[in-house]
């Protein structure tokens, strides 16, 4: 197997200037070495046929001029024009760039939603997280309730990025700025942010970062403030720190390829006049051997073939790149971006230590082999139960890296870096469902706008996917992700040094099946919980119970559909701050549960798992302890308070599980 550095060098007239003056720019300690269509699968976004909500929302922007490394096609300005390296001083870095790759997913749609953030007093702004973890706090406090939605464009920030709020606009040198409500805010200190996260990035391991661009079919204001100005803005800001001697990530695009109405401009067109003005630099991301920039296309049934065509006749490759991929589709060539772990062929969100994750990828892509690893994904929507896998306090992203050991994929896609944030959905289910239909942790906010919304993409810190760190979330994802691409980089094909985070699996959570007594009702008999599989199926083949399943879906192992509180939940393995036992207990006449280690005087039959003291995403589901003192019966019940029915007694709520 070849191996090759993912090293870096300057160009002759940067040593020789750092010779004249006694200084070298800092080098890597060492450089690394690398052995040679739903919904629920896309990033959020807009949807374009939504009027008012997305690039068909206003025309084609009167400024189009295309910016380059030397500054806009037409009149030879830029950031270059000013820079504060002379073109004799230049100390551009050359990169060796390893055969097989590692790119992540890069999100620059934020200016409308920092925007929003910047008309809210620092002290007042909130994000989801900050909702979940708030009993008196609703989604509408956000933006809806400050009549900052429209401003936001309904983008919702999860969680808090360490540097703040930020975006990566800017209007083109002498272009107008756009009238409201496209006109872009105040970024702050582009420069800045721009350098923090190529700093990050590539300490981490990553090669490249691919912008999405996925929901902007057209090219309009609304696309242009949230997609195509960021990534001219990232190619001169990265451009710059290459030109004084930093090594930065190649860029790549990915964007939709569909056929527009009359006067519209596609997305893809723009993105290759783009491409256009950066060719010759090693900022676009480049396929050996031919080397041929690489541009990533939204891959679905409306792919216009001519538009690929014409990508080709520029020079450029394109890739189909979606998520959630059966396997025909991965064995047709397309690649995925998120892509679940599987248990008998199937999707699911249910992650064990000892269990391979086998998440499916392609081999046959114009890149070769490309397969993705998430540090959370989703199956549906991500605030409803089951239908994320979530972080799992790393365990999700060791898993997916266990098979990008054991592939050594030509092409490995980190999911994800910075979205953090998005809009809320519709929600399709029925009204019958009451709070059940409702996301984690918030079915009994009352006078909240959006308490009947869902999210897709993401809830809070839990199950987002992004590794850029957060205020609520920390570095330990980045740290994690640095870990595991250094295995990676290896070439082994299992993570086996115990010194390296990637390698000390998570502990994880057991699932705790619900059985409810058969023919005694809802409430009228006993209930067993359980976290065997074993005698879960044991008890439902005797005939005495009945497994109590999860509303809306139910991964492999576990039944959907179900309408009651009674369902299941995950509780964790280990114990630690903010954590307490749960046990199952006896009395003699049905079993129940509690939080005391003797039973409260009953038989215990056993701790069944950890719960959290407080709610967070991680942990959002408030467990109450119902009784029917008429059947000497105890049962919980999730989300919503215990049923309204003179034979129920709501005891407590016992702490907060997912």
């Amino acid at each position: 197997m070849n191996v090759h550095p993912r090293g870096w060098s300057l160009t002759l007239a940067a040593l020789l200037l750092a010779s004249c003056s006694g200084q070298l720019p800092g080098l890597p300690d060492a450089p690394r070495d690398d052995a040679a269509n739903d919904v629920d699968a896309a990033p959020d976004g807009p949807d374009a046929d939504t009027p008012g909500d997305g690039p068909d929302a206003g025309p084609d922007a009167a400024q189009d001029d295309t910016i380059g490394p030397d500054g806009p096609l037409d009149d030879g300005t830029g950031p270059d024009a000013d820079a504060d390296i002379a073109d004799d001083a230049d100390t551009t870095v050359v990169i060796d760039w390893p055969e097989r790759r590692v790119g992540i997913f890069y999100l620059a749609w934020h200016a409308y939603a920092a925007k929003a953030m910047q008309r809210i007093p620092e002290g007042e702004r909130r994000t989801v997280e900050a909702v979940i973890r708030d009993a008196s706090a609703a989604f509408g406090d956000m933006l809806l309730d400050r009549g900052l939605a429209d401003v936001a464009m309904a983008f919702h920030y999860h969680l808090r990025p360490e540097p703040g709020f930020y975006c990566l606009y800017r209007p083109r040198p002498g272009e107008a700025p756009y009238d409201e409500p496209y006109a872009g805010p105040d970024c702050g200190d582009i420069a800045s942010l721009a350098a923090r996260h190529a700093r990050q990035l590539w300490d981490a391991g990553i090669d490249f970062v691919y912008l999405d661009l996925t929901n902007l079919p057209t090219f309009s204001p609304f696309g242009d403030v949230l997609g195509l100005r960021p990534l001219e803005v990232l190619l001169e800001e990265w451009h710059a720190l290459q030109r004084a001697g930093t090594p930065t990530p190649q860029i790549a695009a990915w964007v939709p390829a569909r056929s527009v109405g009359a006067g519209e401009t596609p997305m893809l067109r723009r993105v290759l006049d783009v491409y256009d003005a950066w060719a010759g630099t090693d900022l676009l991301l480049t396929h050996a051997p031919a080397g041929q920039p690489v541009v990533f296309i939204v891959a679905g049934a409306d792919v216009e073939a001519s538009l690929l065509d014409e990508a080709r006749a520029r020079g450029v490759l394109p890739v189909r790149l979606w998520g959630n991929l059966d396997a025909d589709r991965l064995a047709a060539g397309d690649a995925g971006w998120m892509q679940p772990c599987t248990e008998g062929g199937a999707f699911t969100t249910l992650l064990s230590p000892g269990i391979p994750c086998r998440q499916g990828y392609t081999t046959a892509s114009p890149l070769g082999t490309v397969l993705s690893v998430s540090y959370s994904y989703q199956v549906g929507y991500a605030s409803l139960p089951f239908q994320a896998a979530g972080r799992n306090e790393g365990l999700t992203l060791q898993k997916q890296f266990e098979t990008a050991f054991e592939v050594q994929p030509d092409y490995l896609l980190i999911n994800a870096w910075n979205e953090m944030i998005a809009q809320p959905q519709p929600n399709p289910y029925p009204a019958t469902l009451g709070s059940l239909r409702r996301s984690m942790g918030v079915g009994n906010v009352d006078g909240d706008g959006l308490a009947d919304s869902l999210w897709v993409d993401m809830y809070g810190v839990e199950f987002d996917r992004d590794l850029e760190p957060t205020v609520e979330g920390g570095d330990a994802g980045l740290q994690l992700l640095t870990s595991c691409l250094r295995v990676y980089r290896s070439g082994t094909t299992t993570c086996a040094d115990s010194a390296e985070p990637c390698c000390r699996l998570a502990a994880g959570f057991h699932t705790v099946w619900s059985l409810r007594r058969r023919g005694t009702g809802t409430w009228g008999g006993d209930h067993v919980l359980t976290i065997s599989d074993a005698e879960k199926r044991s008890l439902i083949d005797g005939g005495a119970f009945d497994e109590v399943c999860n509303p809306f879906y139910g991964p492999p192992g576990m039944c959907g559909g179900g309408t009651t509180g009674d369902g299941p939940f995950r509780l964790w393995v280990e114990g630690g701050t903010g954590r307490a036992m749960l046990y199952r207990c006896f009395t003699g006449v049905a079993h129940f549960f509690s939080l005391d280690p003797a039973c409260e005087g009953t038989t215990v039959e056993g701790p069944l798992g950890w719960l959290a003291t407080t709610r967070s995403s991680a942990m959002p589901r408030p467990l109450r302890r119902c009784y029917n003192p008429g059947a000497l019966v105890h049962f919980h019940w999730l989300d919503e308070h215990c049923p309204s029915d003179p034979a129920v007694r709501e005891e407590a709520v016992l702490g907060f599980v997912r």
